[in-house]
């Protein structure tokens, strides 16, 4: 996991660096962005929000409506996007606090943990393992027919429990690394199980509530009417908005929207040492085993590069970015809507990083 980040961004800043920006719409909500950020945002035909602080000053906060579709809905700084998989570092934090509480042990088995759960692989499984994406346990593309709206639709809790038992390991528990969105939605059934709450009120108990992240919640509460639309790009360059179906099967693994402003809050939070203890951060931000984060450096200069931790999110055409750079206490947000692409979006925010911390010492 560690150092991917440079590579990546490397590669897709050359790229836009060659390319000829495509004809888009007129931007009348944001100024342009300089350099090489402005033909970044104009190429991808960029919809969504951007932010950069430095501890309390808020640096950027902008909308970017760029999108080539004639019919796009507006963005505000104040609208909130599925955040995707980004959820996952909020349900692992939440999880290392009841490790901390003593409540549940990183050494215990999923078995122990969920013992109505009976998987054949549920007692080979660690709470550690899950949490780095390690246990061998697939992702929800093994699902037989995932893809097939009409049978996700279909699904209840209990029938999706059911199904995730049938599932085979993929590898040896601990012995590989395997994404997989099974482990995380079984972490907030362990959450619910040992927090005396259900996974959505200890996460407004514990985060959203005491640092005032009041614009983010799950997509299967608040519904998808106020969030900015989900337009998937097709191979043909055309847009469709298309709908999260049956969000309630992506809980704790990638249920959760929010605005650029209370991720800059949530990012300020984990870098001022609020969220996780000493214990907790080692577990968290182990360059080798990291939990529900990436871990390297980043490039803001020639001759500089700085440490980061980050992590994004993907479902449909929602993609989130957050970048924590402790050495500068500086937090960038990306959030897009028009399916930018993970490597575009890095860029961004690499180029973000860039102009306002390439210079600090």
């Amino acid at each position: 996991m560690k150092n991917t980040i440079s590579a990546a961004l490397v590669a897709s800043a050359l790229a836009f660096t060659l390319a000829t920006p495509a004809t888009v719409a007129a931007d009348a909500t944001t100024p342009h962005a300089a350099g090489a950020l402005s033909g970044i945002l104009d190429t991808v035909g960029f919809s969504g929000t951007l932010l950069v602080s430095k501890g309390g000053d808020v640096l950027l906060h902008e909308a970017v409506n760029k999108s080539p579709q004639t019919d796009a809905e507006t963005l505000t700084t104040g609208t909130p996007f599925i955040i995707a998989s980004m959820s996952k570092s909020f349900t692992a934090a939440l999880v290392l606090k009841l490790v901390d509480e003593g409540k549940i042990s990183l050494d215990a088995t999923l078995a122990s943990l969920l013992p109505d759960f009976d998987a054949p692989y549920a007692a080979r499984v660690t709470l550690r393992q899950m949490l780095q994406n390690r246990s061998g346990i697939p992702h929800y593309i093994d699902i037989p027919g995932w893809f097939d709206n009409d049978i996700k639709r279909a699904f209840t809790t209990e029938s999706f429990l059911d199904t995730l038992k049938t599932l085979e390991l993929k590898f040896e528990p601990g012995s590989d690394y395997l994404y997989s969105n099974v482990n995380y939605y079984l972490l907030a059934r362990i959450i619910d199980r040992y927090a005396g709450m259900p996974y959505e009120d200890y996460l407004k108990a514990e985060i959203l509530e005491p640092f005032g992240m009041n614009a983010t919640g799950q997509v299967y509460e608040a519904g998808t009417d106020a969030l900015a639309p989900n337009y998937l790009r097709g191979d043909d360059g055309n847009f469709e908005e298309i709908p999260v179906t049956n969000p309630a099967l992506f809980r704790g693994t990638a249920s959760m929207y929010s605005t650029a402003a209370d991720l800059n809050a949530w990012g300020h939070a984990v870098l001022d040492g609020k969220v996780y203890s000493d214990a907790a951060a080692r577990e968290a931000f182990n360059e080798a085993t990291p939990m529900a984060w990436s871990v390297g450096k980043l490039p803001v200069s020639e001759t500089r590069a700085l440490d980061v931790h980050y992590y994004n999110g993907r479902l449909i055409g929602h993609l989130s970015l957050i970048l924590l750079l402790p050495q500068v206490n500086g937090v960038v947000v990306v959030l897009n809507n028009n399916t930018a692409g993970y490597e575009n979006m890095l860029s961004i925010g690499s180029n973000l990083a860039e102009q306002h911390f390439g210079g600090a010492e």
